[in-house]
């Protein structure tokens, strides 16, 4: 079976959700016998300036693709997009996966996450989906049903493949990584939270949350990831207000292995997201047997399926009460979240695609 994946996001300057999901599909899809993926990009990212990790990318089997015209190759079997382009090679089945509509609901309308320009082309994208695609993935029965209240898509012609986790964290707690030291922090005296700085992350709540909880005159709280800096604004300004400068740590993008030791050594969790289309961060954090405090709207509690703290992520003081329960999760619930998460695997996820191609062919 020879499949093109459209990966034209692996070319993103930061990576996120979507090429970490791409990348680990592609490997995973390589181990499976009589599987045969290539990596398909538009070929105006072929003149473009790449970095080392770009470069390397391309040491992978893979074509360039122009207007839906595949250069130099023979047929495919399978055209998967990924997320954006759409790729609609001839004479194959075309596949396309959904991550999330959250810029399209009608109840973040007013907290703008996306320009209008954003927007229009994201809808766009959906439009050549639901028109054009043969199969629709989506990552959750959440991002599903989100997708089928917009458009008109056989819902027998859409299948809920789940991600699975992407950071490898192991089980051991020192006082000696360097990570720890520079911010000054020791294992089990900090909450951890994924997202950076970001509205649809909400984060402002997240920090409001924390100032009125019991559990910030023990804890810090690190926050990790991109900054927006039309967000980062108004959050200094409440961090300085409350004089939380010492106790909330702002780090923007980390190493893995910087994320890695900052996982195994927290107290917990904290991921209070206003939508997520799947939610890796929180099997993530499972895996390395930390309390997880999510949202109880989206896909993240679908997601946690019953092994986290679910807020309303409207509330600060939802969030804060959220905070203060998680020093009552046992271990033995702990254990039983880690083998949850340990249920997802990318090695499944590819195995599920490969029979949702295999049905339609």
């Amino acid at each position: 079976m020879k499949i093109a994946l459209e990966s034209s996001s692996l070319f993103f300057k930061n990576y996120t959700g979507i090429p970490f999901y791409i990348h680990n599909l592609y490997n995973a899809l390589k181990e499976i016998d009589n599987v045969d993926p290539h990596l398909a990009f538009r070929l105006k990212a072929k003149f473009k300036k790449k970095t080392s990790f770009q470069k390397n990318i391309l040491n992978n089997k893979h074509l360039w693709h122009l207007n839906n015209f595949a250069i130099g190759s023979s047929k495919f079997d399978v055209a998967h997009s990924l997320h954006t382009p759409f790729l609609n090679l001839s004479y194959s089945l075309k596949v396309a996966t959904v991550h999330d509509l959250a810029v399209h609901l009608p109840q973040f309308k007013e907290y703008e996450f996306a320009t209008p320009y954003f927007q229009k082309k994201r809808m766009a994208l959906f439009k050549e989906f639901s028109k054009k695609a043969d199969v629709i993935i989506t990552v959750s029965e959440s991002t599903k049903q989100d997708f089928l209240s917009f458009f008109d898509f056989p819902e027998d012609r859409i299948h809920t493949i789940p991600l699975a986790p992407s950071l490898k964290v192991n089980q051991e707690i020192t006082n000696n990584d360097i990570i720890l030291k520079e911010l000054n922090v020791f294992p089990k005296e900090y909450f951890i939270s994924l997202g950076g700085v970001s509205l649809r992350k909400n984060t402002l709540n997240l920090i409001k949350g924390f100032a009125l909880s019991k559990a910030s005159s023990e804890k810090k709280l690190v926050i990790t990831g991109k900054i927006e800096s039309n967000q980062y604004v108004s959050v200094l300004e409440y961090i300085k207000e409350k004089r939380l400068e010492e106790k909330v740590l702002i780090t923007g993008y980390l190493s893995s292995d910087s994320l890695s030791k900052l996982y195994q050594n927290a107290a917990a969790f904290l991921f209070p997201t206003f939508y997520e289309g799947f939610g890796i961060p929180i099997l993530e954090a499972m895996l390395t047997k930390l309390p997880v405090l999510t949202s109880n709207i989206g896909a993240a509690p679908e997601t946690a399926g019953g092994h986290a703290i679910l807020i309303n992520p409207y509330e600060p003081d939802d969030i804060a009460t959220g905070m203060d329960s998680l020093s009552s999760i046992t271990d033995d619930q702990l254990e039983q979240a880690k083998k949850f998460a340990d249920t997802f695997t990318w090695e499944k996820t590819a195995l599920e695609t490969k029979r949702v191609y295999e049905k339609y062919m």
